[in-house]
């Protein structure tokens, strides 16, 4: 919001400079962002008299003006402006005069001197928004005499600092010079009272019926005021409009906007010839449509609240109004309007429709209640200063007064809160500061809070009041109180988590962040239970609406991403959280934490050397290895051959710890990778919040034996289908220390074994830690072995 220094002034006895002041107002609780002096860069320009204008020789938009500026030399000013014209008083830049980024100089243009220049509001440094329509593409002219060679910067209230407030949704009053003024009033520790009591109004009957049939209007007011004249604003409501970043438009829209900006109450304007004598606010009905004041079409939803005539809209309730009813310079008779509209149902129309206007920022955030009355008579007052001829008739509507709220608080509440001590009188000069009404009982205090405030309802919202306007500066510094300290650092599950992303990085992983939201169809992919989805009730896209099960399709698609700009050996690793939904919109989604990997293409290619390794299954299974390994849990993990949509249905297995199931790994489906234009791509994920909470084993760090190791080989045939994992349990069962290795070294299928048999060959690694083995003892265990690996059914060979 742009606040003008001069006007705040008005309200308030404010000895500080602006810059002081923004400091205040930042250190009281309401931010400003910015301090602008508006004639920054601004010097020697002056008010000056169009008395003569002739066509420029030698250049067809080019004008030669003789410009009185109130010295005895009157000066020749060469001005292609399309509305410049004799008779005019004008902003002039005289020879020296300095103007935002320009530097006023003596010149010829096309061989006539030109003695300064006739300038534009643009040329002074205001925004276009702003700049009223009629002189947008030209000079600016002044509507009313003016006294030549004044300082063109006071005359057009430029002298004047801007600042700029960041208003927080909660501090809707701040929106208003009035809000802003109790808001001094309290940090300056001074009075401000307005004359907020209704005036005994003595105006004609009227013959305007207002009807409310929605519940999401409270409070509606109309009164028609007759016999006006639109023109142009004066100087002064203009400039006031211009600083503040609005658009003057005529006298009757500038009003409803000053008011707007004053008592921070949205008002509008009707052309009741075009309305009749009857308002009604409703629900818009099923297929109605409007035109908006910015010329948009819009189709009307049943949620809109809508002004109509009684048969068709003719605005959007506390957002805009209609071009059927819009003030206009033929207008002669106004309905002047003033309501309180429910800040939901103007959010929801708003967002709707795509349309956001100062008005609906103010009811959006909640205005006062019982402010309706008095804007309306201000607006009122104001028409009546600048068209002395009309007449007003008596206000007719729809008014329910809303009472002021109560919050009892004590001053040792206050004390304790804080940490501070404020006797309790203290404490009631702030309060009353505010304009809060305050009946102290000891040290029991009854705040009454004026409707103004909707933000404060509670004891805690008084407790933030009082050591704002106090001073946050003035808390004590103290240091903490423990009885005992513990030392700081990371849990185990943070020092786990940042050490495995490490050794992936040290594999060569590239460390990944996928979106948490992905479509609804990727969202239940890859995941190996049935769980509720979690969908966004307003997606911005359909590609991001539900929240992710599984990272496995983010990490697909970036490997796609990749694969498609040339890069085919990919190592991809992410660790972040998939959500699973309870089907109850009213619990939040479970958290859970996975590890997840993608691996495509080569590893350890050497060019020169002609040498790679092509990244397979048994690759992606040792990098999986490598958290149990980390964690101290290989010996718990085991793996069991599975089926799971969207991966290779004899590549694929789910990986347990102990009897839970955690994660699956496994080569994508061909289909799957064909469609993405993907060679083979392996992929492993795990939970990585059961990995973490399951009880360590301290890694055992044992010396190499210095007794020689003796090996025996097994061949055997075994049903094709048969794995590999039960062979090794096999072997494990006899449980035996000497037995410290088991690695498969071969696995053969061809025509020429038995029908539904392949043949797999191990070598067995027997040692002692404590002395050199015979082969008799070896024999021994490895005879155990083979009657296990016969009772299995394994064919030995």
């Amino acid at each position: 919001m742009l606040v003008s220094y001069n006007w705040l002034k008005q309200y308030t006895n404010i000895e500080d400079n602006a810059t002081d002041l923004a400091e205040k107002i930042t250190r009281g609780g309401i931010e400003v962002e910015g301090v602008e002096y508006l004639a920054d860069n601004i010097s020697n320009v002056v008010v000056g008299y169009v008395e003569t204008k002739e066509k420029h020789p030698d250049a067809e938009k080019l004008n030669v003006c003789t410009v009185n500026v109130g010295e005895e030399d009157k000066l020749q000013i060469v001005c292609g402006a399309p509305n410049v014209d004799a008779g005019q008083y004008v902003i002039v830049a005289k020879v020296g005069a300095t103007l935002p980024g320009i530097k006023i100089k003596k010149a010829k243009l096309r061989g006539v001197e030109s003695q300064g220049m006739i300038c534009s509001l643009k040329e002074l440094g205001l925004n276009q928004s702003v700049v009223p329509k009629n002189y947008q593409d030209g000079i600016y002219v002044f509507e009313s005499e003016q006294k030549l060679g004044a300082d063109a910067v006071e005359v057009l209230g430029l002298n004047d600092y801007i600042l700029d407030l960041s208003i927080t949704p909660n501090r809707a009053d701040a929106l208003s010079m009035r809000g802003l003024a109790y808001e001094l009033g309290a940090l300056y520790n001074q009075k401000v009272t307005f004359a907020d009591s209704e005036v005994e109004e003595n105006y004609s009957d009227t013959e305007l019926k207002v009807v409310v049939e929605s519940d999401s209007c409270k409070n509606y007011l109309g009164q028609v005021v007759k016999n006006i004249e639109v023109k142009d604003s004066p100087l002064w409501l203009q400039t006031r409009l211009m600083n503040s970043g609005i658009r003057p438009i005529n006298n009757i829209v500038d009003i409803t906007n000053f008011v707007l900006l004053e008592f921070g109450q949205p008002m509008h304007a009707f052309d009741k010839d075009l309305v009749g004598n009857s308002i009604v606010v409703r629900n818009a009905k099923e297929g109605e449509v409007l035109e908006t004041l910015d010329g948009e079409e819009r189709k009307l939803q049943e949620s809109d609240l809508v002004i109509t005539d009684g048969t068709k809209p003719i605005a959007l309730g506390g957002v805009m109004g209609g071009k059927n009813t819009e003030v206009s310079n033929n207008t002669k008779n106004i309905i002047l309007e003033s309501a309180y509209f429910n800040p939901v149902s103007v959010r929801r129309t708003s967002a709707a429709h795509g349309l956001r206007s100062d008005s609906s920022a103010r009811f959006e955030k909640g205005i006062d209640p019982n402010m309706q009355k008095a804007a309306i008579q201000r607006a009122v007052e104001l028409i009546l200063e600048l068209c002395p001829n009309a007449t007003v008739e008596a206000s007719v509507g729809v008014v329910n007064k809303e009472e002021k709220k109560e919050v009892v608080i004590s001053t040792s509440y206050i004390n304790n809160y804080l940490g501070i001590t404020l006797s309790t009188e203290e404490i009631t000069s702030i309060l009353e500061s505010l304009s809060f009404s305050v009946e102290v009982d000891g040290e029991e205090l009854t705040v009454k809070i004026p409707t103004r405030r909707p933000d404060i309802s509670i004891k805690q919202d008084l407790v933030e009041e009082v050591i704002r306007i106090y001073g946050y500066d003035n808390l004590a510094s103290t240091l903490p109180k423990f009885s005992k300290t513990t030392k700081g650092g990371l849990t185990y599950s943070q020092r786990a988590i940042r050490d495995l992303r490490k050794v992936y990085v040290g594999l060569g992983f590239n460390d990944t962040i996928n979106y948490s939201l992905v479509s609804d169809e990727e969202s239940t992919q890859y995941t190996l239970d049935n769980h509720h989805k979690v969908r966004l009730m307003m997606p911005m896209t359909e590609t991001h609406s539900t929240l992710r099960q599984s990272l496995i399709p983010g990490l697909l698609n970036t490997v796609q991403y990749n694969v498609a700009r040339k890069q085919k050996d990919l190592k991809l690793l992410e660790i972040g959280r998939v959500f699973f939904g309870s089907g109850d919109d009213n619990i939040q989604p479970k958290e859970t934490l996975y590890l997840s990997g993608a691996l495509t293409g080569e590893e350890n290619s050497t060019k020169w050397l002609k040498e790679s390794s092509v990244i397979d299954f048994y690759t992606a299974k040792g990098y999986l290895e490598v958290i149990f390994e980390r964690l101290g849990l290989d010996e718990k993990v085991s793996y069991k051959k599975a089926k799971l949509d969207g991966m290779h249905p004899g590549r694929t297995a789910e990986v347990y710890l102990g009897e839970k199931l955690i994660g699956f790994i496994g080569e994508i489906h061909p289909v799957v990778a064909s469609d993405k234009d993907l060679n083979e791509t392996y992929v492993f994920e795990i939970n990585l919040d059961e990995v973490i909470s399951e009880s360590k084993v301290k890694p055992k760090y044992e010396e190499v034996t210095k007794y020689p190791e003796i090996t025996r080989d097994i061949a055997m045939l075994v049903d094709i289908v048969d794995e590999y994992q039960n062979i090794y349990d096999v072997i494990e069962s006899i449980n035996s220390k000497l037995i410290t290795k088991i690695e498969l070294f071969d696995l053969y299928v061809g025509p020429e074994l038995l029908v539904g048999k392949k043949s797999i060959a191990l070598t067995i690694t027997y040692s002692d830690k404590q002395k050199t083995l015979t082969d008799e003892e070896v024999t021994k265990v490895h005879e155990k072995v083979l009657k296990a690996l016969d009772e299995y059914g394994a064919i030995i060979r």
